[in-house]
């Protein structure tokens, strides 16, 4: 007989395990598409500038969009809405040089 183990309760307490690291959620197609968008608005010239652009925002170096983690492409975005170049209020259409059907109504 051995006397390893308890018969009354008086167990170790065994230790609790671990909780497992939580996973990291990886970057979204939609995600992607939105940060290209983002970068088309800026009209960089290349994609030298365009990944400078995406670094500078990310706060670290990458070698593609989809190192990004899904939480660091929406500061990404953030930040890229924010330095967004500002618009003078007029669109294509009012600087358009020749009248259209609807101006000769």
């Amino acid at each position: 007989m051995s006397i390893d183990q308890s018969l009354f309760g008086d167990d170790p307490e065994p230790e609790p395990a671990a909780a497992p690291a939580p996973a990291v959620a990886a970057i979204t197609d939609w995600q992607v598409d939105l940060l290209r968008k983002a970068l088309d608005a800026r009209a960089l010239p290349d994609m030298a500038a365009r990944q400078a652009a995406i670094e500078q925002a990310a706060g670290r170096s990458l070698a593609s969009l989809r190192e990004l983690t899904f939480d660091e492409a929406n500061a990404v975005l953030v930040r890229l809405a924010e330095d967004a170049p500002r618009r003078d209020g007029t669109s294509l259409w009012d600087q358009r040089e020749d009248d259209t059907w609807i101006d000769r109504l």
